[in-house]
């Protein structure tokens, strides 16, 4: 069944809400968690050197918080005795990388969370980080609302 699964973190009370099921089946399979947090990017393009060094400072502290926002999950994982590995990139394209990170860590399911029902305008305008999953994972996704 799954023996590798990744979980998607984005720092939000909903995105940990997989957390639990993904270590009770790892433990049960006696499989390992990747943790992921997708950092975002600086939000512009600059070409002067303070501008740069700017952009850089915001990107360091992304990542910092990327990093962060997987302790908690990392720290489920090892109380409970189940391997995990705590992965943050950088991307404009989080369903992109999760997907990537699925392939290239030998993922063999997704667990992540969603917000639910879309309204109707969000549906046209913003598909969801989740449908996007949904529709480019090669490994089945188990969602949870």
């Amino acid at each position: 069944m799954f023996n590798n699964i990744l979980v998607p973190i984005d720092g939000s009370p909903l995105s940990y809400r997989p957390v639990t099921a993904a270590i009770e089946m790892a433990k049960a399979r006696q499989g390992s968690l990747v943790l992921l947090s997708v950092a975002e990017p600086r939000l512009f393009n600059a070409s002067d050197r303070d501008a740069l060094m700017d952009g850089a400072i915001v990107e360091q502290q992304h990542a910092r918080m990327a990093r962060a926002y997987l302790a908690q999950a990392v720290e489920a994982a090892e109380r409970a005795g189940v391997s995990c590995e705590p992965v943050v990139v950088q991307s404009r394209l989080p369903c992109d990388e999760i997907v990537a990170v699925a392939r290239h860590r030998h993922c063999d399911a997704i667990f992540m969370a969603t917000r639910g029902r879309m309204g109707l305008l969000d549906q046209l305008f913003d598909e969801s980080t989740t449908q996007q999953v949904l529709q480019k994972s090669t490994v089945p996704v188990l969602v949870f609302p």
